[in-house]
């Protein structure tokens, strides 16, 4: 186990998590204390400064459509991390501050800067410099056909208004973490589809990417929740049908649609694998089966990934 910068044994979310990565010995932090002077970690941090943070990750490389959490250990009040142009905020978790950084499943491969911005409980703020690296997933495709029944819902203007409804259930932010421990199957079964499958629907251009992973289950199969959190959404919509949504908190939500019928309304706490609702075929779907999605500060990642070890916790 390699940890950049001499981090703490330890992660957001308590759990002892490897991670990877050779020392940035050229990178600098810069403090700003409340009277306006600076300081700097290297080599030596003035007495009546809190030392610096640490950087913990779960992983240093992750694939498309992946994740990483992202812990920064020290005598923190708030922060925020930035990748991509995109900027998370940190949650509080047992032993750090922490923030589930995901890849999209079009962002691009390589290497690229990360920047931790934090308040000090002293009031001192600073940043540290990281870096991610995204690696390339391939995607398959597959060319659907829908009878008439279904054919309405391919209308653009359908797909349009459910995901603005999911944007902003998955934007909000809960700063607590609700969740704790490995993450689990919602229910049995094979894998039908995988996330991020490329689909022609009735002949139509290949386009977009299958926003869940597709769990083969018989009709009637309770669904359990793939960890604990607190149900955001449980409603009818038209593309997914019957769908709840788990937020576990910092900004993390798990999805599960097509369901037949609800067990849990609105506002619920639920622990991992409480019956959220009982596999269905509701909305666009052509039989029995569950679309099982996550997401990470607002971007739809591979859910499969948090139960198979590949983002590292």
């Amino acid at each position: 186990m390699r940890i950049r910068r001499r981090a703490l044994f330890a992660w957001a979310a308590g759990l002892i998590v490897g991670c990877g990565g050779d020392g940035d010995d050229g990178a600098v932090i810069t403090i700003s204390t409340p009277s306006g002077s600076s300081l700097l970690t290297t080599p030596t941090v003035a007495p009546t400064s809190a030392p610096p943070p640490e950087i913990v990750t779960s992983a240093d490389s992750i694939f498309q459509a992946g994740a990483s959490v992202v812990s920064v250990i020290g005598d923190l009040s708030a922060g925020t991390i930035t990748f991509l142009n995109r900027t998370y905020q940190l949650t509080k978790g047992a032993r750090s501050y922490f923030a589930v950084i995901p890849a999209d499943a079009d962002d691009p491969v390589g290497t690229h800067p990360m920047k931790v911005d934090f308040v000090l409980k002293n009031g001192s703020k600073g940043s540290m410099p990281y870096q991610l690296t995204i690696r390339k997933t391939t995607w398959t495709v597959d060319a659907i056909t829908v009878g008439p029944q279904l054919a309405p819902l391919l209308d653009p203007k359908v797909t349009a208004s459910e995901l603005a409804l999911l944007r902003g259930v998955y934007s909000r932010y809960t700063p607590e973490k609700l969740w704790d421990g490995p993450w689990v199957l919602p229910v049995g079964g094979d894998i039908t589809t995988r996330f991020g499958e490329e689909r022609s629907y009735n002949g139509a251009p290949v386009s977009g990417h299958h926003s869940g992973t597709d769990l083969g289950a018989a009709a009637g199969t309770p669904v359990g929740a793939t960890n604990a959190g607190r149900v955001a959404m449980a409603r009818q919509v038209q593309l997914r049908g019957n769908m709840v949504i788990i937020d576990h908190g910092g900004g993390l939500f798990s999805g599960y649609a097509h369901m037949s019928s609800f067990a849990v309304a609105e506002g619920e706490m639920v622990a991992q694998g409480d019956p959220l609702g009982f596999v269905g075929s509701t909305g666009l779907s052509t039989g029995a089966h569950l679309h099982w999605e996550m997401s990470a500060g607002g971007v739809l990642v591979d859910p499969y990934r948090f139960t198979d070890g590949s983002n590292g916790f």
